[in-house]
């Protein structure tokens, strides 16, 4: 990493205003399409390093994938089908980020023949373990494949990883079919727990800090608002065919007792807002 100025990774805009710092993390607003970034500059080699070791210690983010999350699984691969118009018979998906595997499982469930990516190579190995399907290790960047030669991608809380997203989905669009289908799930920087956050944050003057400590950290490199995540779809030149926020499974999230009937609560204010909660959901379709 280095301590110059990042550019926006939505759109490649210099013009941004910072927001605020935590754990002496930079947070950045871009003027020009209202993405939210990390302010750090990364190589190829220092993501590498970041997620050698991603399956190990507090990095693990969930506990396991239960009932009400398979379920989620399986409404978002359904939709993936109704939007496809690439007329394959036997449709192929590529799931990037796919970790052990939990994801791209249900995806096999449902018809598609199935390839991931993960970056960190012991998950990976444990993803072609269990699925016995091939998962590539690397960077988006580094893999070659075909133009034309998917049905579906699937980013499930993967593009806020991403050093260079406008690149890296550059080549996802090359990669998909006329016809296919893009779906991507990123936490949304519009929701209302985030928004109470900062709220909390800034009114404390940084006092108040245990939450934006949890939602802003260095894994996530890009915060995605509705409108950001529609303007770089369209900027791709891909169709949004269907947006939508819906909360993350408590039962995935690592909580004590007190902060898991918190968040129950914000989640079930939220859900009746449209437009905040914690997770957006883009379905995108590549011109026939």
């Amino acid at each position: 990493m280095t301590t110059e100025r990042q550019s926006c990774r939505a759109c490649g805009s210099d013009r941004s205003k910072r927001l605020f710092a935590v754990n002496a993390h930079r947070v950045r607003r871009c003027l020009d399409c209202s993405h939210v970034y990390l302010d750090v500059v990364h190589t190829d080699e220092s993501i590498r390093r970041m997620y050698a070791t991603y399956e190990k210690g507090t990095e693990v983010y969930f506990e396991g994938v239960g009932r009400e999350a398979v379920s989620n699984f399986d409404d978002y691969l359904k939709r993936c089908h109704e939007c496809l118009r690439s007329g394959s018979p036997e449709p192929r998906l590529l799931d990037v980020g796919c970790g052990a595997g939990a994801f791209l499982g249900r995806a096999r469930k449902q018809g598609f023949h199935c390839e991931g990516v993960e970056t960190c190579e012991a998950l990976a190995q444990e993803a072609r373990r269990t699925l016995g399907c091939p998962v590539h290790n690397g960077l988006l960047g580094q893999l070659d494949f075909p133009r034309d030669c998917f049905d579906v991608v699937t980013m499930y809380d993967l593009i806020e990883h991403l050093r260079d997203p406008i690149a890296d989905l550059g080549n996802v669009v090359r990669w998909l079919r006329p016809g296919g289908v893009l779906f991507v799930l990123t936490p949304n920087d519009g929701a209302l727990v985030r928004r109470l956050a900062r709220t909390a944050f800034r009114g404390s003057l940084g006092r108040v800090g245990r939450p934006m400590q949890s939602l802003y950290y260095g894994h996530h490199l890009s915060y995605f608002t509705a409108r950001s995540l529609k303007q770089f779809a369209e900027r791709l030149e891909l169709e949004v065919v269907h947006m939508e926020t819906r909360n993350q499974e408590i039962s995935r999230l690592i909580l004590s007792k007190a902060e898991r009937v918190a968040i129950g609560l914000l989640f079930a204010v939220s859900s009746a807002a449209p437009s905040m909660g914690g997770k957006l959901l883009l379905w995108a379709r590549k011109p026939a």
